[in-house]
């Protein structure tokens, strides 16, 4: 509560602003701006690096993956692990997983050839990991126990003309290291996430890895990586304390895609030199302003100066102002927020236009054409309180100017 003489203070700042009208409305006009364009660029890159994690993750990748460690030094899939061994290590924060047999082959057909990534897998666990199953453009999933059943992306199955039904040759080595042939029957094209990745991955069930590469089936789920979906890349600590026992390796989305993970580190430093932009920005548009507000209020200063009131009443009045212009700008600020992002949050800020609608791809990851903003209390807060003490030292500045012309002579 405020006492008699602060209340007092407190309505004359506020008579203060209003017979200032202009300048005190060119002042939160500037702040509330500031911190919209602000929260703005922090809110689209937000949304937008999450997109691209999203992405990362929706690319056999997972935010982490337990990986065999043979195969984690050098992808070598000759020595997979068995999964029962380890299915306790996945519970929450773990949301989902798919244990996976990894080999690497190649076709050749008369259209060309082009090297593969053949993924073993137990489909149902990874029904639960990767929407796969549901973006098929013709025939389905593969099984449990289908034999000797693939499926294609819909980009490899456009360059080789492949349809359902037809069969591939894979050339590959077996655990033996001997070159091998062997025809695998199309069961169905998915169409997902980007050219790249329909070209690249192939998908059979582990029993018809086993006997491609292990030469034999061990009915048993064994697996060279685990990737996992959860929350977020500050579910690593846990996940990472489970497995040092079991001596497995762990990896995160950034260490199997180091370029995207640039890519969102060259945006998060884009975002930390745009705050310096902003801030020498709004401190020199509003810094003349204020200064010349309290300027021509010297003469008023130096006459309740005679009468008796003190350099620290005249600095209540100060930061009074401070806070009202605060809540002002915060008040408009806020209702730009919430109309405009909370907008956008829900439609999206379409960017096709600039390539014609073609879409781009970098690392194997296609970009998102439409981006949608992601706000957060965090982003709000960290702002607010970036653009008060902007705000803040624009008044104490151009208060102790004013006031050391008190001990001048008129």
């Amino acid at each position: 509560m405020l006492n008699d003489e602060n209340s007092y203070l407190f309505k004359y700042a506020w008579k203060s602003i209003r017979r200032n009208s202009g300048r005190s409305f060119f002042i939160g006009l500037s702040v509330s701006l500031a911190v919209f364009i602000a929260v703005w660029v922090v809110a689209f890159f937000d949304g937008f690096n999450h997109q691209i994690e999203k992405a990362v993750v929706n690319t056999n990748t997972g935010y982490f993956q337990i990986q065999e460690p043979t195969y984690a030094k050098s992808t070598d899939a000759s020595v997979p692990l068995e999964f029962g061994h380890y299915s306790h290590l996945m519970t929450p924060p773990v949301k989902s997983f798919s244990p996976e047999l990894v080999l690497d082959g190649n076709i050749s057909t008369p259209e060309g050839a082009t090297g593969l990534t053949v993924i073993g897998i137990h489909p149902p666990y990874h029904k639960n990991f990767l929407p796969l199953h549901k973006r098929f453009d013709s025939g389905s999933f593969i099984e449990a126990e289908d034999d000797s059943a693939v499926n294609i992306g819909a980009e490899l199955a456009k360059i080789f003309k492949f349809n359902i039904g037809d069969q591939i040759v894979l050339n590959y080595q077996d655990v033996n290291g001997e070159l091998r042939s062997e025809l695998l029957s199309i069961k169905g094209i998915y169409k997902y996430n980007s050219r790249g990745f329909e070209k690249r991955f192939v998908y059979i069930n582990q029993k018809t890895w086993q006997k491609l590469f292990l030469n034999e089936n061990k009915n048993k789920i064994l697996f060279n990586r685990i990737p996992l979906i959860v929350d977020g890349l500050e579910d690593g600590k846990v996940i990472s304390q489970r497995i040092v026992r079991p001596g497995l390796e762990m990896k995160s989305w950034k260490n199997l895609n180091p370029e995207m993970a640039v890519v969102l580190e060259f945006h998060d430093g884009m975002i930390k030199f745009f705050f310096i932009i902003i801030a020498i920005t709004i401190t020199m548009t509003i810094l003349t302003p204020v200064q010349m507000m309290w300027q021509e209020r010297l003469r008023e200063i130096r006459m309740l100066n005679v009468l008796g009131v003190t350099k620290g009443k005249f600095w209540k009045i100060g930061i009074f102002e401070v806070f009202q212009m605060i809540l002002v700008s915060g008040f408009f600020s806020s209702l730009l927020l919430t109309i405009i992002i909370g907008i956008q949050a829900h439609t999206g800020i379409d960017f096709r236009f600039i390539n014609d609608g073609i879409s781009i791809e970098r690392a194997g990851i296609k970009l998102p054409g439409i981006i949608y903003p992601k706000l957060t209390a965090e982003q709000i807060i960290i702002t607010f309180a970036f653009i008060i003490i902007v705000l803040s030292i624009s008044y104490i500045w151009s208060i102790y100017r004013t006031l050391k012309k008190l001990e001048v002579a008129p």
